[in-house]
C-alpha cells in the first residue's frame, strides 16, 4: 500500500463527486437538528467547490440563511467509497454564475434556464475532507475502520493525524 498523502486523498474524494449524479447536501435546520437533502451537484472545482441548484423559497435557502455550516455526503456509484466534506455554504446571486453552473436537466424544474425567477445557485466551500477507498488505497489502519482526513490550513490541504 503506497503512503497516504493529502493530495491523493483529495483526488480520490473528487473523483468520487465526479462519478456520483447525487449527494447529500446536510444543513442545520431552522427548527433544529440535522436538516439533509438529496441533490444533485455540479462536479467539483479543483478546490472542491461545489455548485447546487435550489429553489430561492426551498427549505435549504433557509437553512443557509439561518447557518452556512454544512456538510456533504457522496457515495461512490461504482465502487466501496466515501467522501464526507465539511464546510460552508452560501446563496450566489449573480446571473453569470447561474449560467456557468447551469445543468440542462434541471429544466424540469426551471423550463425557462438560469434565469427562473425562483433559481438560485448554492456555493459550498469545503474546509475539510474525510475519504475512505479500499480499491484506492485509502483505508488508514485499522484497515478502513477510520477514513483519512485532510483539513485545508495555510492555502493548502493537510493530512490530519488522529
Amino acid at each position: 500500500m503506497r503512503a497516504l498523502t493529502a493530495d491523493h486523498v483529495v483526488a480520490v474524494a473528487k473523483a468520487i463527486l465526479d462519478s456520483a449524479d447525487f449527494c447529500f447536501l446536510i444543513t442545520q435546520g431552522v427548527a433544529g437538528g440535522a436538516s439533509a437533502r438529496l441533490m444533485q451537484h455540479v462536479k467539483p472545482d479543483a478546490d472542491l467547490a461545489l455548485w447546487f441548484g435550489t429553489s430561492i423559497t426551498s427549505r435549504k435557502v433557509r437553512d443557509v440563511r439561518n447557518t452556512p455550516r454544512a456538510t456533504v455526503t457522496c457515495l461512490d456509484p461504482q465502487r466501496p467509497a466515501y467522501a464526507v466534506l465539511v464546510g460552508t455554504v452560501a446563496l450566489d446571486e449573480h446571473l453569470e454564475q447561474w449560467r456557468r453552473y447551469w445543468r440542462d436537466d434541471w429544466k424540469t424544474f426551471w423550463p425557462e434556464g438560469p434565469s427562473a425567477h425562483d433559481y438560485v445557485l448554492l456555493r459550498f466551500a469545503c474546509e475539510r475532507v474525510e475519504v475512505l477507498s479500499l480499491a484506492a488505497g485509502i483505508a488508514p489502519p485499522p484497515y478502513g475502520l477510520r477514513a483519512a482526513v485532510v483539513v485545508r490550513r495555510d492555502g493548502g490541504w493537510q493530512l490530519e493525524q488522529e
